[in-house]
């Protein structure tokens, strides 16, 4: 029976092609808007390299501190003294990294057989950061703590520059130049793509080698605010609150050891995917903004299409009374006639849901220099040669993929089955007489 039903669908789709077609236009756009949407989202937020810890990593990106008596406020990120004193020696986490922001033009790699310079992306980390991300090295390793320690110019590099510089990635223990000074090489990673910004860059180096402006950018909000931003590895899912719970500790000493100020992380630290939502240093996540925004969004994408369907649908049962009473005067009963109208609305979804999976690759492909940035409250301009790399495993998700179409199977299937109700519900004479 159910073989018969595609069938007859298959032939409505011929006979009805201007429905047909603005029908799985409709549904192909809504899951395509919604697909791009849920992509955005899934790369920001999955397990992807090398930030395949993301799930039990907790960032903690500034400190407030309220003056009491001037009745004033100072918020930055943290110093490093600030870093090294509290959350160094922390005990729950598994590992504590920092890296260093700077606001310096990119720096310049000289070119071998003196063919220019070019400018590149570096990132000043600590020797903990290799632990905190999950970097494949293709050769050689990270630089040592006796490195970072010691303020050693040595440097990771990504295999892509390694390329342009030498020509191979085998260049662990090879010497570059950067901005005039000679670093040397102490290994070559796989290339990370600009779509996991937190880990994005072309050199890392310790940020120990910048030593001056450590120093400098130590002396504000009571030696605690600085350039430093924080993340913490959980050792497992489930611990992540036990380091949550370590830092609320140090904050309460803090406060409870002196009368003059209030120190405030707002929140902080938090697991990742709370931080991409994070839009204000002095105040927590507004969680309230956070899903009127994105229910507004999904009302649009999803709810308005629906709507717009049923009453295509509609439209078109009032036109199929006359088939549908004949069919009801031969013994066809209500439930085979709505079994025929949800396997129309089936088949066309379905197709549907093809033309969006397209279109939403298409979008995400054509538009990726851009589009992941769409929901940014501070969009970083990308460097200049420089774009979006989306791998296979960041594009495709089926689970992402299923969920957008199982909620639009359900909006479609109410879009059709209530004005569908109504129609099969009218006498047979009037169906027959197609009364308006």
């Amino acid at each position: 029976m159910r073989f018969v039903y595609f069938r007859q669908a298959w032939q409505m789709l011929g006979q009805n092609r201007l429905y047909s077609a603005v029908y799985i236009i409709g549904t192909g756009l809504a899951i395509a808007m919604t697909m791009v949407i849920a992509i955005v989202y899934y790369i920001k937020i999955a397990p992807l390299y090398p930030e395949s810890n993301r799930n039990r990593t907790l960032m903690a990106k500034s400190i407030k501190i309220q003056y009491l008596k001037q009745n004033n406020l100072g918020s930055s990120m943290f110093s490093y003294d600030f870093v090294k004193e509290h959350f160094y020696t922390m005990q729950s986490p598994e590992a504590v990294s920092a890296v260093m922001a700077t606001w310096d033009d990119y720096p310049l790699v000289e070119l071998a057989d003196e063919k220019g310079v070019l400018p590149v992306t570096v990132a000043y980390t600590d020797d903990k950061y290799w632990k905190v991300f999950d970097f494949d090295f293709i050769n050689g390793a990270p630089f040592t703590e006796a490195d970072f320690q010691s303020a050693i110019k040595s440097a990771v590099i990504s295999a892509s520059l390694a390329n342009r510089l030498f020509g191979t990635v085998e260049a662990e223990g090879k010497r570059m130049m950067l901005d005039g000074d000679s670093y040397r090489v102490s290994g070559v990673v796989r290339d990370v793509s600009l779509a996991t910004p937190a880990t994005y860059a072309q050199v890392w180096a310790p940020f120990t080698i910048r030593a001056d402006e450590l120093a400098t950018t130590s002396g504000f909000g009571e030696g605690m605010m600085g350039v430093m931003g924080v993340c913490f590895l959980a050792r497992s899912n489930s611990d992540a609150h036990s380091v949550k719970a370590e830092v609320d500790e140090i904050v309460r000493k803090l406060n409870a050891s002196q009368d003059d100020y209030i120190v405030s992380l707002a929140g902080q630290p938090e697991l990742h995917w709370k931080s991409l939502f994070r839009h204000s240093s002095y105040t927590e996540i507004d969680w309230v903004e956070v899903i009127k925004t994105f229910g507004t969004i999904l009302l649009a994408l999803l709810i308005i299409p629906a709507v717009n369907l049923a009453g295509m649908v509609s439209s078109r049962m009032e036109r199929r009374l006359s088939e549908i009473g004949i069919r009801k005067a031969f013994g066809a009963s209500y439930n085979t006639l709505v079994g025929q109208i949800l396997t129309e609305n089936f088949l066309l979804t379905c197709l549907g849901g093809a033309l969006g999976l397209i279109l939403s690759y298409i979008l995400m492909f054509t538009s990726r220099n851009w589009i992941l940035t769409l929901f940014d409250k501070w969009p970083e301009a990308i460097p200049e040669g420089l774009d979006f790399s989306l791998s296979a495993g960041m594009l495709f998700n089926p689970v992402v993929f299923l969920i957008t179409l199982g909620v639009c199977f359900i909006l479609n299937f109410l879009s059709a089955i209530i004005p569908a109700h109504y129609g099969l519900k009218k006498g047979i004479v009037y169906s027959l007489s197609n009364n308006k």
